[in-house]
């Protein structure tokens, strides 16, 4: 089955996940910008128990090849900071400083969401069947060391594909930008979307017909 290959079909998408794994929400925006796309989000997740948010923006080009990240995190250590970026023949910077173990890296996956998935599944534009191996510039969660990451992904059908890296693998069910709308079992949801075709349905407080508690 031959799929179109996916367009823009808004300027601007936002999502709202919610994590039950990581007890996190997550708002993420998707627009266009001169020279290619952006990724912004902002995820308020517990550290070590404590209370603290991550707010990250990721800029690619029009093939959607990763180009400049930003990352703030904010906790009861106070604020880190991290900046990478990459040109086109994959040599990466962090903070400013080279990072040549991460050089031939193609993508970033940000540890803590969902949306640095969509990135590789735009840029690869795979059919149906078809099955293709990266490797990403992962930046871990909690831990916030980068390191080299292979990761494959599968397209199963129009709508859903398989991410997998190691022993670890999720099937992906997404929207026609190829954002997540729901990423393994339960370790992401969308909860809330800009396109109304694709906002989950309602549920009521309580089931029809009971009593209210």
């Amino acid at each position: 089955m031959k799929v179109t290959p996916p367009v823009r079909l808004l300027p601007v998408t936002d999502i709202l996940w919610h994590s039950l794994e990581l007890h996190s929400p997550e708002r993420c925006t998707l627009a266009d910008r001169p020279g290619g796309h952006v990724l912004t989000g902002v995820v308020v997740v517990p550290i070590n128990g404590q209370p603290a948010d991550l707010r990250y923006q990721v800029a690619v080009d029009p093939r959607w090849r990763t180009r400049n990240v930003e990352i703030v995190v904010t906790d009861d250590g106070g604020e880190r900071r991290i900046a990478m970026s990459t040109d086109a023949a994959g040599h990466w910077l962090v903070n400013g400083q080279a990072a040549t173990g991460l050089n031939g890296c193609t993508d970033v996956d940000l540890g803590w969401t969902p949306a640095t998935n969509t990135l590789p599944m735009r840029r690869l534009n795979l059919q149906v069947g078809e099955t293709a191996s990266i490797t990403a510039a992962w930046v871990r969660f909690p831990e916030l060391v980068i390191e080299p990451s292979v990761q494959t992904y599968d397209r199963l059908d129009e709508w859903r594909w398989r991410y997998s890296s190691g022993a670890f693998a999720a099937d992906l069910k997404v929207d026609p930008e190829c954002l997540v709308l729901r990423y393994g079992a339960k370790l992401w949801t969308a909860v809330a979307h800009s396109d109304p075709a694709f906002r989950p349905q309602p549920r009521p407080c309580w089931a029809p017909g009971s009593a209210r508690t």
